[in-house]
């Protein structure tokens, strides 16, 4: 079968678009999902940031109701005395402010047997009958108490307790008399169901993975591989479907007063991140399938005025060659060759949008994985941004071309992309580095260079990420390299890079004032810095505090003597 000149022009260009299509549209599927995959990490983490500094708030809260208890003037005499009806009227205004109003408050001889019980209600407190459950006088950590043992913690402690069958946080101080002897204990406790009732999107785990309490809709199931997961330092992280919808749940350990005492589980719905998920996979597809119609039917078009003179010369050759020699063939005027180019040119400028459209797409996954990298860390938050707005402000002083202005504005924002490499614990801290781990920080720049070269729109931009931490004076890193060799929008970049640096609170050192970080700046010129780039800074430097004041970046009025 012969097919037109034309559908052999247009079928390898099909096959070609379709394979593209299909590639570009997962790529991109795949980073936007991952970039709002980050985004809902950062929301889980920051949920079960939230639930630990409630529970240390709570903590305190109780430790305060505790001392106000055992301190009040009367109580140590009124215990040695086993007298009850001092002890009431000692404790009832206690129970009666406390916060919540349900706590109970319990009084322990130094036999560890109880001699009061009070709690809190919305009417006002009431007097307790003793604990139906085991006696508080075989509980260690009361045992501990009323012995006066003490832990790096102090005195006090803090257990688990069934208290007739409502499961209890109990904290207990030991009472002293005036001779420092031990005469009882004092117990102030919540209940577990309280505590989570608080906390709207957390579920509390004891030690073997069974749900104690919890106010979550849908409370995930913690096994025993889950669980295995989980230490002091790592998290889990689990997704689950529950009646159509999908959540996504956090483990981590539940530490109290240093203690582990179960596990912590902070929950969000997921149905966000699935539909955005699902939204942008079907606008891709219908992005693309409809790119690949008109590019289609423009080929189409385009290929049959280009070959249409050529099948009609085809088709005269065979009629003549069959033996009718009065033949001729049908050319068109010299519009139909002017007609050919316009469309050939419209084409060619269709193509080079999408193109332009598709670049910003990538880099825009790009710029929020980079975001989300600095995010990581309270202190780095929004630090790629406030250097690319630093960089332009040196650029517009120096006079920097457009094309390399912004190869610098993408670098400056995907300069420290490589962090995604370096661990957390190295990231984040607070003393100096040992070698091995400044090793792996220094690794950051080319570990961002490998991620982004083969992108060929970024290529102008890769110096920039590579050797922003390269000095003049030729002590950086990674190549060393010296003065001019270092090439001009990577020297500018290097000192806004220091500067938002100085300017902010990082886990080793505090942050630096305006003025004392430009006179950072200006002290290392010609050692660390360009000196022209040094005095286009700070020709430039009323305005990029302006521009960073804009960003949410404030001024501080002392200034630590240590640089970065």
């Amino acid at each position: 079968m012969r097919f037109p000149i034309r559908y052999k022009i247009i079928l390898p260009f099909a096959v070609l678009l379709i394979f593209v299509g299909v590639i570009g549209t997962g790529v991109a599927t795949a980073q936007l999902t991952n970039a709002a995959s980050t985004e809902f990490d950062g929301k889980l983490l920051y949920n079960s940031f939230v639930a630990n500094q409630s529970l240390s708030l709570l903590e305190a809260e109780r430790v305060r109701d505790l001392s106000q208890a055992s301190n009040t003037i009367g109580v140590p005499a009124a215990i040695a005395a086993a007298d009850t009806g001092g002890l009431t009227g000692l404790l009832t205004p206690i129970a009666a402010v406390a916060e919540p109003a349900n706590l109970k408050i319990r009084v322990l001889n130094a036999s560890g047997n109880e001699l009061l019980g009070i709690q809190g209600t919305p009417s006002g407190p009431n007097r307790l009958p003793p604990s139906a459950s085991t006696t508080f006088a075989t509980v260690p950590d009361v045992i501990s108490v009323l012995k006066g043992q003490s832990d790096a913690l102090g005195e006090r402690r803090l257990f688990l307790f069934n208290d007739d069958a409502t499961l209890m946080l109990y904290w207990v101080t030991p009472v002293r008399a005036d001779d420092q002897r031990i005469v009882g204990a004092m117990l102030v406790g919540q209940s577990v169901s309280e505590v989570a009732a608080s906390l709207p999107n957390a579920a509390f785990y004891d030690l073997t993975g069974h749900e104690l309490a919890s106010a979550l809709p849908s409370p995930p199931a913690l096994d025993d591989a889950t669980r295995a997961k989980i230490t002091a330092d790592k998290t889990a992280r689990l997704d689950a479907t529950e009646a159509g919808h999908t959540y996504g749940s956090l483990f981590s350990t539940w530490i109290m007063r240093g203690s582990q005492l179960g596990y912590l589980a902070v929950q969000a719905n997921a149905d966000g991140l699935q539909n955005s998920v699902t939204q942008v996979r079907l606008i891709l597809t219908l992005v693309f399938t409809a790119a690949a119609l008109l590019t289609l039917l423009v080929g189409g078009v385009t290929a049959s005025l280009l070959t249409g003179p050529v099948d009609r010369l085809v088709r005269s050759m065979r009629i003549v060659s069959g033996g009718d020699l009065h033949h001729r063939a049908r050319v068109k005027s010299r519009d139909e060759i002017g007609f050919l180019a316009k469309t050939f040119n419209e084409m060619t400028a269709s193509l080079e949008e999408k193109t332009a459209a598709l670049e910003e797409t990538y880099f825009a996954s790009m710029e929020t994985l980079a975001r989300a990298i600095d995010a990581r860390d309270p202190s780095t938050f929004g630090h790629s941004a406030r250097v690319a707005a630093i960089s332009m402000e040196i650029a517009d002083a120096i006079g920097l071309p457009a094309k390399e202005r912004e190869a610098l504005r993408r670098g400056a924002l995907l300069h420290d992309i490589g962090k995604i490499g370096v661990e957390d614990r190295v990231l984040n801290k607070p003393g100096p580095l040992s070698d091995p781990e400044a090793d792996q920080m220094r690794e950051h720049p080319r570990i961002g260079y490998d991620m982004l070269k083969g992108l060929r729109f970024l290529e102008p931009s890769l110096p920039n990420v590579l050797s922003h931490h390269e000095r003049w004076d030729g002590a950086g890193y990674p190549s060393g390299l010296t003065g001019t060799a270092i090439p001009l929008p990577v020297r500018i970049l290097a000192v806004a890079d220091v500067f938002d640096a100085l300017t902010s609170t990082r886990p080793y050192r505090k942050r630096l004032g305006f003025e004392a970080a430009a006179t950072v700046i200006r002290n290392g010129a010609c050692l660390q810095f360009d000196p022209d780039v040094v005095s286009a800074f700070l020709e430039r430097r009323g305005a990029i505090v302006v521009r960073l004041q804009g960003m949410g970046k404030v001024e501080v009025t002392t200034a630590e003597p240590e640089a970065a």
